[in-house]
C-alpha cells in the first residue's frame, strides 16, 4: 500500500505526469513537466485503484493537488482529523512512517489491503513465499526457485515483524527503495507485502546478522538473495504470489 499510494500521489503532483499501459501488470509513469529529467517507475494495476486521490493524471495540477488532499473526517472524530492533516502536509512522509491503519485512515483505505483471504488463492499461488519468524528463514516454492534463505526480521519487543500467520499479495516492487523513516537508508530489491513492511535486500555488513532478528520490522535478505526474490515476483506477477508469515521471533 505504501509506496503504490506514495505514486499516485507523487504522479497527481507533477505536471504533465501520465501513466500508459506497457504490459500485462505493470505501467509506465511518464513526466514531462517540471521533473523532465527523472526516470519512470512502474506500478501494478493497483495503481489505478490509489489514483482516486489524483484521478486525472493529464488534468490540470491544479485539479490534481486538490484531488491529494484527504476528506474531512467526521465531525469529532479528532484522531483522524490528526492524522488527515498531518497527511494532507507531507504525504510521502506520512505513509512511509506510518502503520496501514494510520494511512486507512487519513485516505481513506481500509487496512492490510494486501492480506489474503482466498484458501483456494494462498493454497494453489504458483510462488508461495514463507517467512519462519522461529526459524529466521524464507522458503521458497515456485516453477523454477524452490529453496530457503536466511533472514532477518523485526526485532522485538519494540520492532517485530507483524503478519503471523497470515497471508499476503506483495505489494510495490522497486529496484531501490531508500527510507524517509530510517535516515534514508537503502533497501535494494524491495517487494512490500504488508503496510510498510517488505521483503528487501540489506548491507554487506548486515548480512553477518542474517539468521538473527534485528531489523526494524522489515525482512532483510542478502542483496543476492534479494535480487533473486525481486526477479521471481516481477517475471511471475503479482498475483501469482503469495507472501506468508508464521511463527514468532525468538528473543
Amino acid at each position: 500500500m505504501k509506496k503504490l499510494l506514495m505514486a499516485a500521489i507523487l504522479a497527481g503532483m507533477v505536471a504533465g505526469a501520465y501513466a500508459a499501459e506497457i504490459g500485462p501488470g505493470a505501467f509506465e509513469v511518464y513526466r514531462d513537466g517540471p521533473l523532465g529529467g527523472m526516470p519512470g517507475g512502474r506500478y501494478s494495476p493497483e495503481f489505478a485503484d490509489l489514483a482516486v486521490h489524483a484521478s486525472d493524471l493529464r488534468a490540470r495540477a491544479g485539479e490534481r493537488d486538490a484531488a491529494i488532499v484527504p476528506a474531512p473526517a467526521a465531525a469529532g472524530d479528532e484522531e483522524t482529523l490528526r492524522l488527515r492533516a498531518e497527511a494532507a502536509a507531507d504525504p510521502v512522509k506520512f505513509v512511509d512512517e506510518h502503520s496501514p491503519e494510520e494511512v486507512g485512515a487519513a485516505f481513506g483505505l481500509y487496512p492490510s489491503r494486501y492480506q489474503l483471504m482466498d484458501a483456494a488463492r494462498i493454497r494453489t499461488a504458483p510462488v508461495r513465499l514463507t517467512v519462519d519468524l522461529t526459524r529466521q528463514r524464507l522458503t521458497v516454492k515456485s516453477p523454477t526457485l524452490n529453496t530457503e534463505y536466511r533472514i532477518s526480521s523485526g526485532l522485538l519487543p519494540d520492532h517485530g515483524t507483524p503478519g503471523s500467520g497470515k497471508c499476503f499479495a506483495p505489494d510495490a516492487v522497486e529496484a531501490m527503495h531508500f527510507s524517509t523513516l530510517y535516515n534514508n537508508a537503502p533497501m535494494p530489491s524491495t517487494v512490500f507485502f504488508n503496510g510498510n513492511v517488505a521483503l528487501h535486500g540489506t548491507s554487506f555488513l548486515n548480512e553477518l546478522k542474517l539468521g538473527w532478528p534485528v531489523s526494524h520490522g522489515c525482512v532483510r535478505l542478502s542483496r543476492v538473495n534479494s535480487k533473486k526474490i525481486y526477479d521471481l515476483v516481477l517475471k511471475n506477477g503479482k498475483s501469482n504470489v503469495v507472501i506468508c508469515v508464521t511463527g514468532a521471533a525468538p528473543r
